[in-house]
């Protein structure tokens, strides 16, 4: 009987083995056929550097009721001051002392065949999209005078679906900023922007 158990064993291990060499071959097999792309795509979508567009023109409502405007050059997320420009003279204020950032239908918005557009338009019909708690070093100016800023998205700020989404969305249209309010205990900003 014990000798029954022990060939009984051994033909169980030598099973086990085979299966186990013919899974392995056949997943090196699958991912040599090109389903490595696939397999990487979760990873891919898990955070994103989005393009976005700022209007020339800002309204920032301070939290003393006093209004400042000009055109944002710079958030500085080390010493947490936002930088406007107006005419050729330039103002940074601490993001403790902002209430808001309000930017005008001064539409500034790109798409891929056309250059930037700046100045009065009539702004097209599309669902404005929220980010809360996005981190302040991850938003940046790249180009004041165009414009032309980026914001990384990753969770949780937005969800995986989410970054599919906005991917979706980004590809033939431009998001443009609305409104930026700040929350420098927390180092996070809160934008609202709308794709055209």
């Amino acid at each position: 009987m014990a000798a029954f158990l022990k060939v009984m064993f051994a033909g169980v291990l030598m099973t086990g083995g085979v299966l186990a060499a013919n899974t392995i071959s056949a997943i090196a097999k699958e991912v040599k056929t090109g389903n490595l792309l696939i397999a990487q795509t979760p990873a891919k979508s898990q955070v994103i550097a989005l393009p976005i567009a700022l209007p020339d023109s800002a309204d920032i409502s301070l939290k003393d009721g006093e209004s400042v405007s000009g055109r944002v050059i710079k958030v500085d997320a080390q010493g947490q001051t936002l930088t406007i420009q107006r005419s050729s003279k330039t103002r940074s204020i601490p993001l403790n002392k902002i209430d808001k950032v309000l930017f005008k239908n001064a539409a500034a918005y790109v798409t891929r065949v056309y250059p930037r557009m700046r100045g009065e338009r009539k702004r097209p019909i599309g669902k404005p999209i929220t980010w809360n708690g996005v981190p302040l070093n991850t938003f940046t100016i790249k180009n004041p005078v165009k414009g032309e800023a980026e914001v990384t998205l990753a969770p949780p700020v937005v969800s995986r679906a989410g970054l599919l989404g906005i991917q979706s969305v980004a590809k033939d249209r431009q998001y443009v900023v609305d409104q930026i309010q700040f929350n420098p205990q927390k180092r996070t900003m809160t934008i609202q922007a709308t794709p055209y």
